[in-house]
């Protein structure tokens, strides 16, 4: 084995490491396991037990890079299962606040600037799963940034909802000192009206008497 391929298996035990991090990081995210990452690594592996076994350099270079891509698969789906979880967290957050986006607005008023970062991500994934299935290793990099820019608004929107909520709290609590306020003013107005008609009525009665 050539120190250029001590190398690169050193490379691919790296990759295997953070692939399972960020298996344990969605696993924690979304409570779920990501079953084609898990099965990624396994592949990986099986052809790194392999490399060892082979004499032939030739051999042991296609060795070193199944295992290599199998890694970064298992890096890309772990990223992936992520991004759809959180995508649908983000959407849940969107619909369930959509009549109240000015009580949002003020709480994060960088909130449609976060949902612009969503659908971009969503784009991507779907992007991927429409014309690079099999070649996903390809693109293990590029899904990082979306995935941890899609952590950082997940994060964001569940440390702003209470806020939002006391937002809204306070403003339909104010609406209803706003309707009560009108509605006594309603009231006496119609109040003082019914007086003035009584007693327009009271003293023309009397003039008339008189």
């Amino acid at each position: 084995m050539s120190p250029a391929q001590r190398d690169a298996i050193k490379e691919i035990i790296d990759l295997f490491d953070k692939a399972e991090d960020k298996i344990k990081e969605v696993e924690q995210l979304s409570q779920n396991l990501s079953i084609p990452s898990i099965n990624e690594l396994r592949y990986a592996g099986y052809h790194l037990a392999r490399s060892y076994t082979e004499e032939d350099p030739k051999k042991l270079d296609i060795q070193i890079d199944k295992a290599k891509r199998h890694c970064m698969r298992a890096i890309y789906d772990a990223h992936e299962m992520g991004i759809i979880d959180m995508l649908k967290l983000i959407k849940v957050f969107k619909e369930e606040y959509t009549q109240f986006s000015t009580s949002v607005l003020e709480v994060i008023p960088t909130y449609t600037e976060k949902l612009s970062i969503a659908n971009k991500a969503s784009r991507f994934i779907a992007k991927i799963k429409e014309n690079h299935r099999n070649n996903r290793e390809a693109y293990y990099k590029d899904c990082e940034p979306h995935y941890n820019a899609l952590r950082d608004i997940v994060d964001n929107l569940a440390e702003a909802e209470p806020l939002v909520n006391k937002k809204i709290t306070e403003r339909k609590e104010n609406d209803r000192i706003q309707t009560r306020r009108f509605v006594t003013i309603v009231l006496l107005s119609l109040l003082a009206l019914a007086v003035s008609i009584s007693v327009g009525a009271t003293i023309i009665y009397l003039n008339l008497s008189g």
